[in-house]
Protein backbone atom coordinates (compact mmCIF):
# COMPACT_ATOMS: atom_id res chain seq x y z
CA UNK A 1 0.00 0.00 0.00
CA UNK A 2 1.13 3.47 -0.88
CA UNK A 3 1.77 6.09 1.71
CA UNK A 4 0.64 9.62 1.35
CA UNK A 5 2.59 12.10 3.30
CA UNK A 6 0.71 14.66 2.57
CA UNK A 7 -2.46 12.89 4.50
CA UNK A 8 -0.56 12.40 7.49
CA UNK A 9 0.23 16.22 7.40
CA UNK A 10 -3.24 16.86 7.13
CA UNK A 11 -4.67 14.36 9.56
CA UNK A 12 -2.15 15.36 12.05
CA UNK A 13 -2.88 19.33 11.74
CA UNK A 14 -6.90 18.65 12.26
CA UNK A 15 -5.92 16.59 15.12
CA UNK A 16 -4.25 19.66 16.73
CA UNK A 17 -7.09 21.48 16.69
CA UNK A 18 -7.69 19.89 20.39
CA UNK A 19 -10.44 20.27 22.28
CA UNK A 20 -14.54 21.02 22.34
CA UNK A 21 -15.76 24.00 22.68
CA UNK A 22 -17.79 25.14 25.49
CA UNK A 23 -21.42 26.51 25.44
CA UNK A 24 -19.38 30.10 25.50
CA UNK A 25 -17.23 29.44 22.78
CA UNK A 26 -17.76 30.60 19.20
CA UNK A 27 -18.77 27.94 16.87
CA UNK A 28 -15.37 26.13 15.16
CA UNK A 29 -13.93 27.22 12.51
CA UNK A 30 -14.22 24.97 9.20
CA UNK A 31 -10.88 23.53 10.00
CA UNK A 32 -10.89 22.74 13.55
CA UNK A 33 -14.48 20.83 12.65
CA UNK A 34 -12.80 18.63 9.79
CA UNK A 35 -12.31 15.81 12.22
CA UNK A 36 -14.57 15.16 14.72
CA UNK A 37 -11.84 12.56 16.13
CA UNK A 38 -10.38 16.03 17.31
CA UNK A 39 -12.69 17.54 19.26
CA UNK A 40 -12.95 14.34 21.87
CA UNK A 41 -9.40 12.39 21.06
CA UNK A 42 -6.34 14.85 20.45
CA UNK A 43 -3.53 12.97 19.93
CA UNK A 44 -1.48 16.10 22.15
CA UNK A 45 -2.49 14.09 25.17
CA UNK A 46 -0.33 12.64 27.37
CA UNK A 47 -0.05 8.66 26.81
CA UNK A 48 1.57 8.20 29.98
CA UNK A 49 1.89 9.16 33.59
CA UNK A 50 5.80 10.66 32.53
CA UNK A 51 4.43 13.86 30.91
CA UNK A 52 2.67 14.90 34.19
CA UNK A 53 4.31 17.04 36.79
CA UNK A 54 3.54 17.73 40.27
CA UNK A 55 5.02 21.29 40.11
CA UNK A 56 4.54 24.48 38.95
CA UNK A 57 4.87 25.59 34.97
CA UNK A 58 6.11 28.62 32.93
CA UNK A 59 6.67 29.66 29.55
CA UNK A 60 5.52 31.85 26.56
CA UNK A 61 6.84 34.85 24.73
CA UNK A 62 6.88 38.28 25.43
CA UNK A 63 4.30 39.82 22.50
CA UNK A 64 1.06 40.76 24.08
CA UNK A 65 -2.13 38.97 22.83
CA UNK A 66 -6.01 38.57 23.50
CA UNK A 67 -7.73 35.97 24.92
CA UNK A 68 -10.30 35.14 22.97
CA UNK A 69 -11.86 31.96 23.80
CA UNK A 70 -11.80 29.66 26.92
CA UNK A 71 -12.70 25.94 26.76
CA UNK A 72 -12.16 22.54 28.61
CA UNK A 73 -13.18 19.13 28.08
CA UNK A 74 -12.90 15.90 29.35
CA UNK A 75 -10.75 13.16 28.03
CA UNK A 76 -9.43 9.05 28.76
CA UNK A 77 -7.19 9.65 31.66
CA UNK A 78 -7.25 13.58 31.72
CA UNK A 79 -9.96 16.83 32.45
CA UNK A 80 -8.11 19.82 29.32
CA UNK A 81 -8.63 23.84 30.00
CA UNK A 82 -7.57 25.46 27.22
CA UNK A 83 -6.96 29.63 26.37
CA UNK A 84 -6.59 30.56 22.96
CA UNK A 85 -4.87 33.80 21.67
CA UNK A 86 -5.45 35.93 18.67
CA UNK A 87 -1.28 36.06 18.35
CA UNK A 88 1.43 34.01 19.89
CA UNK A 89 0.69 32.80 23.28
CA UNK A 90 2.26 35.43 25.87
CA UNK A 91 4.16 34.71 28.99
CA UNK A 92 2.70 32.40 31.63
CA UNK A 93 2.81 30.71 34.97
CA UNK A 94 0.57 27.74 35.90
CA UNK A 95 0.72 28.13 39.58
CA UNK A 96 -0.98 25.83 41.90
CA UNK A 97 -1.89 26.14 44.98
CA UNK A 98 -3.94 24.18 47.83
CA UNK A 99 -7.35 25.94 47.56
CA UNK A 100 -9.92 26.98 45.02
CA UNK A 101 -10.05 30.54 46.73
CA UNK A 102 -8.37 33.57 44.81
CA UNK A 103 -8.34 37.50 44.78
CA UNK A 104 -10.20 39.33 41.97
CA UNK A 105 -7.95 42.12 40.83
CA UNK A 106 -7.95 45.52 41.13
CA UNK A 107 -10.67 44.92 44.05
CA UNK A 108 -9.43 42.53 46.05
CA UNK A 109 -12.55 40.87 46.48
CA UNK A 110 -12.37 37.09 47.42
CA UNK A 111 -14.10 34.84 44.77
CA UNK A 112 -14.22 30.83 46.06
CA UNK A 113 -14.49 28.35 43.09
CA UNK A 114 -16.14 25.08 43.27
CA UNK A 115 -13.30 22.20 44.41
CA UNK A 116 -10.74 21.72 47.27
CA UNK A 117 -7.50 22.56 45.19
CA UNK A 118 -6.87 25.22 42.45
CA UNK A 119 -4.72 26.53 40.16
CA UNK A 120 -3.81 30.31 38.72
CA UNK A 121 -3.02 30.77 35.41
CA UNK A 122 -1.34 34.52 35.11
CA UNK A 123 -0.63 35.79 31.58
CA UNK A 124 1.19 38.48 30.35
CA UNK A 125 1.38 40.86 28.52
CA UNK A 126 -2.38 40.40 27.48
CA UNK A 127 -5.78 40.98 28.02
CA UNK A 128 -9.49 39.61 26.72
CA UNK A 129 -11.08 39.81 24.29
CA UNK A 130 -15.29 41.29 24.94
CA UNK A 131 -16.36 37.98 23.36
CA UNK A 132 -14.23 35.88 25.35
CA UNK A 133 -16.01 34.09 28.41
CA UNK A 134 -15.45 35.18 31.68
CA UNK A 135 -16.22 31.53 33.39
CA UNK A 136 -17.09 27.93 32.26
CA UNK A 137 -18.14 25.03 34.50
CA UNK A 138 -17.22 22.01 32.55
CA UNK A 139 -18.05 19.54 36.15
CA UNK A 140 -14.87 17.38 34.85
CA UNK A 141 -13.40 14.32 37.00
CA UNK A 142 -10.91 17.32 38.67
CA UNK A 143 -11.08 20.33 36.79
CA UNK A 144 -14.81 22.02 38.07
CA UNK A 145 -14.82 25.55 37.26
CA UNK A 146 -12.60 28.07 35.75
CA UNK A 147 -13.28 32.20 36.09
CA UNK A 148 -11.39 35.60 35.00
CA UNK A 149 -10.60 37.15 38.22
CA UNK A 150 -8.10 39.38 36.46
CA UNK A 151 -7.87 41.44 33.50
CA UNK A 152 -5.93 44.51 35.07
CA UNK A 153 -2.72 46.91 33.52
CA UNK A 154 -2.16 43.94 30.68
CA UNK A 155 -2.56 41.12 33.35
CA UNK A 156 -4.76 38.43 32.54
CA UNK A 157 -5.61 35.59 35.83
CA UNK A 158 -7.82 32.74 35.37
CA UNK A 159 -8.50 30.76 38.59
CA UNK A 160 -9.49 26.91 38.52
CA UNK A 161 -11.39 25.03 40.93
CA UNK A 162 -10.02 21.52 41.19
CA UNK A 163 -11.89 18.51 42.91
CA UNK A 164 -8.18 17.53 44.63
CA UNK A 165 -4.86 18.67 43.50
CA UNK A 166 -3.53 16.88 40.54
CA UNK A 167 -0.64 16.89 38.40
CA UNK A 168 -0.50 18.72 35.09
CA UNK A 169 0.86 18.73 31.76
CA UNK A 170 1.38 22.28 30.13
CA UNK A 171 2.26 22.75 27.20
CA UNK A 172 1.21 25.60 23.72
CA UNK A 173 0.38 24.79 20.54
CA UNK A 174 -0.05 26.58 17.32
CA UNK A 175 -2.35 27.35 14.36
CA UNK A 176 -4.79 29.12 16.44
CA UNK A 177 -2.24 29.89 19.29
CA UNK A 178 -3.31 27.98 22.35
CA UNK A 179 -2.37 27.54 26.12
CA UNK A 180 -3.18 23.73 26.94
CA UNK A 181 -3.59 22.42 31.18
CA UNK A 182 -4.00 18.79 30.87
CA UNK A 183 -4.74 17.51 34.35
CA UNK A 184 -4.62 13.99 34.99
CA UNK A 185 -7.64 12.26 36.61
Amino acid sequence: MMRRPWLLALTALAVAACGAPSAAAPPPTAAASASPAAATTPSAAPSDSAAYACTDSRGGGAARADVTTVRASAGTGYDRFVIEFDGPVPGYQVTRQPGAAFTQDASGQLVTLDGSAGVLVRLAPAGSSPSAPHAISPGGTVLREGRNVGDFEGVVHWGLGLASAACMHVFTLDSPPRLVIDFKT
